[in-house]
């Protein structure tokens, strides 16, 4: 068996091992490579990057060379139970919030997907009584054909990758597939796509109804019995709290208990650039939330602090911003704008909020500290993605926290 890799990146390296360990033989194919000869290959494995209508995959179609995804590949060769997690924002630290849960009770659990660590590159060592979970962006629902999930969540869908789908439905109803795919699923039923969504297999969590999992008063309830306290979980903020009602949703219908639930969300202690405290520098807090990619994400971080001097902007995916305007307005006295995206900013927020346009982290990091007072929060929310100026998110958070380092020690000299 002889097969075609699209892509060279985490996800095909990542089938490349699989390929290898299976006794198949492989090749790689990138955009700007030299058509292959396609009658050569039995299959071909794309990466999520790689559109439907990407003209590669039509050559393929046309050759009736059957085309699987990475994790539908990853499915076929994977053992025990599988737990799916996806959503507009929230699924990388659900996910793991999910996944440390497990470890921390002693169950064997794998993580991976979307979280940057491939499916592919630990199905083998999957094992009847482990657990993988699984963040899947929508790029990667869309390839899903046997794939199962014992049980799944959709935890928001808003709108993002309009510079992929014709239309915000088009985008709902790859996001939406996944419901096919999965014997459970949990959805948001404050959201207002999905608490439209009916059918046997499914239980709603929501912050602001009864629902299988909710928040009553400062706890969440599960199931109706099981009550943890929220002012003992670690991550702060509406969108955490949203994420933290899924994900005990997700582990009461795994078959844990209250204990182990409460033991397993205490355990996690958040990811790198999402609303990531990096300093305090005269009274200033400085947050990273880089992974902020778009305005939805962008709304739950403002609802999370007051007093914002806001630094965002970065790739254009043509998403509006226009409805964010009243939030900023209550929540924003200065905003930093920079990238693709800052004249739209700019143009959409005018009357709203004083706003100054830079060009680097570095002018964005000192203009916001110039132009903050002790008791304010510079937030670094781009509401964007960052490939305008850096490879990925990580890149643009670990560039401001290396600029607000500079600042905190330039500050520091000065005393």
């Amino acid at each position: 068996m002889k097969a075609l890799i699209l892509g060279r990146g985490v996800s095909g390296q990542g089938v490349a091992a699989l390929l290898k360990e299976l006794g198949f033989s492989f090749s790689f194919y990138q955009d700007g490579d030299g058509e292959p000869d396609l009658s050569a290959f039995d299959f071909a494995v794309k990466s999520p990057g790689f559109p439907v209508n990407h003209k590669i995959l039509q050559l393929l179609k046309a050759k009736t060379v059957p085309i699987l995804g990475e994790i539908e590949l990853a499915f076929r060769f994977s053992r025990g139970t599988i737990v799916s997690i996806t959503g507009t924002n929230g699924k990388s630290t659900t996910t793991a919030v999910v996944h440390y849960s497990l470890k921390a009770n002693g169950y064997k659990s794998f993580i991976g997907g979307n979280y940057g660590i491939p499916f592919s590159e630990f199905a083998l060592k999957t094992e009847r009584d482990s657990i993988s979970v699984l963040e899947l962006s929508s790029f990667q629902i869309e390839d899903l054909k046997s794939f199962k999930s014992s049980v799944s969540a959709i935890l928001n869908i808003t709108p993002d990758h309009m510079n992929r789908y014709e239309n915000f439905s088009e985008y709902v109803n790859a996001k939406l597939k996944l419901i096919k795919h999965s014997d459970l699923i949990v959805l948001n039923l404050d959201d207002p796509e999905l608490k439209k969504v009916k059918g046997n297999n499914i239980l709603f969590f929501s912050r602001k109804d009864t629902a299988d999992a909710y928040i009553k008063g400062n706890r969440i309830v599960v199931d109706g019995k099981a009550e943890i306290p929220l002012a003992e979980l670690p991550l702060k903020g509406i969108h955490n709290e949203e994420n933290y009602i899924a994900a005990a949703l997700i582990l009461s219908v795994l078959g844990l208990s209250e204990e182990e639930i409460t033991k397993g969300l205490k355990a996690f202690r958040g990811l790198p650039h999402r609303t990531e405290k990096v300093a305090t520098i005269r009274g200033i807090d400085f947050i990273n939330d880089s992974k902020s990619t778009n305005p939805d994400s962008l709304k739950k971080a403002l609802e999370s602090f007051k007093n914002i001097v806001l630094i965002a902007g970065g790739s254009d995916k043509g998403l509006d911003f226009g409805y964010l305007r009243e939030t900023v307005r209550e929540r924003v006295k200065f905003m930093v704008v920079m990238g693709e995206t800052a004249d739209v900013l700019a143009e959409t927020f005018k009357d709203v909020v004083s706003i100054r346009k830079v060009s680097s982290m570095e002018e964005a990091v000192r203009m916001a500290f110039e132009s903050a007072e002790p008791g304010d929060t510079v937030l670094l929310s781009p509401g964007c993605a960052s490939f305008d100026m850096f490879r990925n998110f990580e890149e643009r958070g670990k560039a401001f926290i290396k600029e607000v380092k500079k600042l905190e020690e330039g500050v520091e000299s000065e005393s």
